[in-house]
């Protein structure tokens, strides 16, 4: 069997019980009148079951279907098996249109006019009044006529076909007509779908190879597997949906049941029209004919073209659409996206051979369907000039390193927001980093499976005389099933989760909440497993190569980590660890032998974790025995640092070198300046002794000399010493006294001395003019402040104000000439100690320096940046 009204499960569910053993009720369509539905049966049990009653259709049927076995050995016997075999392929056609057409037609009329049932109500063919005597009838009443010979002959057969088939107790009047007509449509459709199945099975049959040799192999065991899932398919879908749905039951009069999904239902979609058919790709492995295959893909596709414009409109119609509000969030994010930014327009997509959302006024769109042409053409024109080597390490190497651009460009983003970063710091807006990412992100894959097509269409065209016509059309098969497998998944989480929004643009998110919509009701990340099947599809076209192994291998391995990795870490930290059990994983747990493996699994992670946590537990039972200041160790520092100092006075009681107000502050917040008290003993003072500033971790263990230099960050300890270096360093001087056994002073290093870079200095006094060191200081701390970011206005005010003492704001403008040491960079480092955003040198120079744009940009940068935490 090959068929089953199956998508009114899978929008509201399906009927879990038999209707015969509990209180089902049903209504009619338009008239809303309620009854309880007979009990009925499936369509083998009503042919072939002899404990039940059967009509005279039935019985006709069951001859028509035994008939064709003995008409096929006739035929057979007379006209040889060529002949035969094309006999039935007509045959199947003829039936395969019948249904696909003839029924789609039928039941289009029904589920739009209700075309049938007038019909019967029209010529009162379930009505006890005779028809010429239907007083309300529309129809002539001459008695002779040719009409109403024809309904009435109609009216007597109909009621004759319903009373033997149903039980005795069956009241045919009694029922409103909808159901009658029903009982009576499942008598073609069981004419149809089995002529469909027996004609097809009979073709196949002749179309299997007669040498054992080729039917035992690696094919035949793999069709094998798929028939018998396709039975388990079929049988599990009736137990579910009962033959209401069977046969298309909502089409007539609708049942009010209890509904939930079950079983195949959670694997796939319409399971009865997509892996409800893969016995017929099954039975063509077994056949290894493509001849059988190529008759198995017409009569899939047309099954899914009567899905599509048959069954699913009536859905709509009858259920709605099945989308609810969580379903339809990343659609009015994007929706969002478009209102808010005027400039924004949705994002080039490549599915399959097409391009969505193409900009005539975007240079990206064209240039990325310019690669593709330029690639294509090339390759066209110089097919029989490339080196396939050359041309599969291009392909290697570009899935490669684009990959790795790609996937470093989402994990910096998902832990620093890196991307976004980028384009804020120069001047750009959130939204225009995230469409430079969605021109890359489409740009990257358009490359590599263009070259993909290219190097597998090379290979085939190479090798053409030893490619397996059957491998060839299951390759283009997965090719298909990775281009459906894209489009739903990208109906399912719209442009924005197919381009990752949610690593760029969380604060559009309102709901935090993933979509099990779609595909992804069956598949947690359906990328990743029929994401690349596709690849692997073109291992079959090519006839095993083992580059395109490689390749295949290398998608999936990429594919692998960047969704293991990258994005479900993401996914974690934005959506929460919840587990989300796919349809296939829960149908998977269902089954007793799957589950009592889980259970074992779990029980051993329990005892693992127990045990490391055990381990860990002894392991620092020792840092109970530590005294409990032991790691607070700043006073031990400062005893020990008094110590040093005192012992230096002893040993040399004029000479000193100390930062005033060391005790109390040993941390220096900008542009606090910074005073230092020397003495040194007459004897060795030298009018051009000098104090330089650095960093320690530049001077490192070097006590003696000083070997790097002072960078300009050094003063004079004499008003009269260096006179060729300006007043800077007579003004830094601000005391000098000498005494009969010494000489002291105080230099102040104020911002035009001091490091504007948060580190740890010290400073060390040099003799004369020289890096010969004799005293330094005790290390201290200088560090940039941190502005009032409360609001723009407040952290204007203050970077205004620091910039002004820092000597650097003209006219509300920032101008380094003003102080040497206070460039570009230091107002970037500023901004980013006080508000936690760097601002690019690019963009304030583009700003002028105005320091109301720069303090507003970075405020605002700030607040997008807290958005998406």
């Amino acid at each position: 069997m090959s068929s089953c009204k199956t998508t009114l499960s899978e929008m509201v569910g399906s009927v879990t019980k038999d209707r015969g053993t509990i209180n089902v009720k049903a209504r009619t369509r338009s008239s809303n009148v309620t009854f309880k539905p007979p009990v009925t049966h499936d369509m083998v049990r009503s042919l072939f079951d002899p404990t039940l009653k059967k009509s005279l259709l039935e019985k006709c049927i069951a001859l028509a279907i035994i008939s064709n076995f003995f008409i096929c050995y006739w035929v057979f016997q007379r006209f040889g098996l060529q002949f035969t075999k094309y006999f039935f392929l007509v045959q199947y056609l003829f039936w395969r249109i019948a249904y696909n057409l003839g029924i789609g037609l039928v039941l289009h009329y029904q589920s739009h006019y209700e075309t049938l049932t007038n019909c019967a109500k029209t010529h009162a063919i379930f009505s006890k009044i005779p028809h010429n005597k239907d007083a309300n009838s529309n129809f002539s009443t001459n008695s002779n006529s040719f009409s109403e010979k024809f309904w009435n002959f109609i009216r007597k057969f109909c009621q004759y076909e319903i009373r033997s088939k149903m039980p005795k107790e069956y009241d045919l009047f009694a029922y409103p007509e909808e159901i009658n007509v029903w009982l009576i449509f499942r008598q073609f459709v069981d004419l149809i779908l089995m002529q469909d199945f027996v004609t097809y099975i009979i073709y196949v049959y002749l179309s299997i190879p007669y040498s054992w040799v080729q039917i035992f192999n690696w094919r035949s065991l793999l069709g094998v597997i798929l028939i018998l899932f396709n039975i388990w398919v079929k049988l599990d879908a009736h137990r579910v949906v009962k033959d209401y749905a069977w046969y298309w039951g909502d089409f007539f009069f609708l049942e009010e049941s209890e509904l939930v999904f079950d079983g195949v239902f959670n694997i796939s979609p319409h399971p009865m029209y997509s892996i409800g058919y893969l016995g017929y790709y099954g039975l063509s492995l077994i056949c290894n004919d493509y001849k059988v295959l190529l008759v198995s893909v017409f009569g899939h596709y047309s099954q899914f073209l009567f899905l599509k414009y048959v069954e699913n409109p009536h859905i709509e119609r009858t259920y709605g659409d099945g989308t609810d509000s969580d379903s339809q969030m990343n659609s009015r994010i994007d929706d969002l996206i478009s209102k808010e930014n005027y400039d924004y327009s949705r994002p080039l997509i490549n599915m399959g051979l097409s391009f969505n959302n193409f900009n005539k006024l975007r240079f990206t769109d064209y240039f990325t369907i310019g690669t593709v042409a330029a690639l294509m053409l090339g390759a066209i024109m110089n097919a029989r000039f490339i080196n396939l080597n050359y041309l599969f390490i291009t392909v290697f190497v570009t899935k490669l390193v684009s990959w790795l651009f790609i996937s470093t460009i989402l994990y910096k983003q998902s832990q620093s927001k890196w991307f976004t970063r980028l384009f804020l710091e120069n001047g750009y807006t959130q939204v225009y980093s995230y469409e430079q990412w969605q021109f890359i992100y489409n740009y990257y894959l358009v490359l590599t499976y263009t070259l993909m097509i290219i190097y597998t269409g090379l290979q085939i065209w190479s090798n053409f005389s030893n490619i397996n016509n059957s491998q060839l059309i299951f390759g283009l098969i997965l090719v298909a099933l990775q281009t459906w497998c894209d489009k739903e998944t990208r109906l399912a989480i719209s442009d924005f989760g197919w381009f990752y929004g949610d690593f760029f643009l969380s604060n559009y998110i309102s709901t935090r909440k993933l979509t099990s919509q779609g595909i992804y009701r069956y598949l947690n990340h359906p990328e990743a497993v029929l994401g690349v099947v596709g690849v692997w599809g073109t291992v079959l076209m090519t006839n095993f190569a083992v580059t395109n192994i490689i390749l295949a291998v290398l998608w999936t391995l990429t594919n692998f980590i960047l969704v293991k990795f990258i994005e479900t870490p993401h996914v974690n930290k934005i959506y929460g660890k919840t587990k989300r059990v796919s349809g296939v994983g829960k149908t998977l747990l269902g089954l007793k032998p799957l589950r009592q493996v889980s259970d074992i699994v779990n029980r051993i992670e329990n005892i693992i974790i127990k045990s490391l946590v055990d381990e860990s537990k002894n392991s620092n039972g020792g840092a109970e025995l530590l005294p409990k200041n032991y790691q607070d160790n700043k006073e031990w520092n400062i005893l020990i640092q008094e110590a040093m100092d005192s012992v230096a006075t002893r040993l040399s009681p004029y000479c000193e070198l100390k930062i005033e107000n060391e005790q109390i502050e040993t941390n220096f917040v900008l542009p606090t300046p910074v005073t230092l008290n020397w003495k040194m003993p007459i004897e060795l003072y030298n009018g051009d002794d000098w104090i330089g500033l650095y960093k320690v971790i530049d001077t490192r263990a070097d006590r003696e000399k000083t070997r790097v230099g002072s960078g300009g960050h050094w003063s004079a300890t004499s008003k009269d010493s260096y006179m060729n270096h300006g007043l800077r360093h007579k003004e830094s001087v601000t005391e000098i006294k000498a005494t009969e056994k010494y000489v002291q002073g105080k230099v102040t290093f104020d911002t035009s001395l001091l490091y504007f870079e948060n580190g740890i200095y010290e400073f060390r006094y040099h003799s004369g003019n020289s890096h010969k060191v004799l005293l330094i200081s005790t290390p201290f701390e200088i560090s940039l402040p941190v502005l009032n970011t409360t609001t723009p206005e407040l952290f204007e005010k203050d970077l205004t104000e620091f910039l002004t003492k820092v000597n650097v704001l003209k006219d509300g403008k920032f101008r380094p000439l003003g102080n040497k040491f206070f460039g570009m960079d230091s107002l970037k480092q500023l901004i980013k100690n006080s508000i936690g955003v760097e601002l690019s040198s690019e963009y304030m120079r583009r700003v002028n320096g105005d320091a109301h744009v720069i303090s507003h940009r970075a405020w605002d940068i700030k607040q997008t940046l807290d958005s998406l935490a």
